[in-house]
């Protein structure tokens, strides 16, 4: 299925379901760093896609500060690109800016 086919809302789901996966993932597995706030940052995520929250003007998704900052995993430089891409295409389709 073509990701264009899908409505801005359900690709968001989609978009988030892949982020929530991929943070489990990276928290799964002990032999990576997480330092105990990509925890912080899933129990986040889940509800912002729970709740919808980037329907409303609380939007912007918390990540952890040092994500993307040093030394961080190929995985998690992923995760991040992930969110960023994600809150470009919330901007472009839901806030229309």
């Amino acid at each position: 299925m073509e990701m264009n086919a899908m409505n801005p809302e359900d690709h968001i789901q989609h978009m988030l379901q892949a982020i929530i996966e991929k943070t489990q993932s990276i928290i799964n597995d002990t032999g990576k760093q997480s330092f105990g706030s990509l925890e912080y940052f899933l129990e986040h995520i889940i509800a912002y896609r729970d709740e919808q929250q980037y329907l409303t003007d609380e939007w912007h998704i918390r990540t952890p500060r040092w994500l993307g900052e040093y030394g961080n995993t190929p995985e998690e430089e992923e995760l991040l690109s992930d969110i960023y891409r994600l809150q470009k295409y919330i901007a472009e389709k839901l806030k229309g800016g």
